[in-house]
């Protein structure tokens, strides 16, 4: 994944107990920025990095900005 690519939310990483999220997997949106792991992250979260992935911030079709991880979305478009 790279800055410019166009992606939609998977649902792969949506797991509550009890309620249900509701993920738009037809929303589509551009990766605007890509976050690499922070050096000065304490060792116990490495293991939730490798799980989850970069932090991905997204420019969504209905004009909002959010970061989501990177194993939550999906290329939408190969160019």
């Amino acid at each position: 994944m790279k800055v410019g690519d166009i992606v939609r939310q998977n649902g792969s990483l949506v797991q509550t107990k009890g309620r249900s999220l509701n993920v738009n997997t037809e929303r589509t949106g551009m990766v605007i920025e890509i976050k690499i792991k922070d050096r000065n992250w304490p060792e116990k979260f490495s293991a939730w990095q490798k799980y989850l992935g970069r932090s991905i911030t997204v420019l969504w079709s209905n004009g909002k900005v959010n970061t989501i991880a990177e194993n939550g979305l999906e290329i939408a478009d190969e160019k």
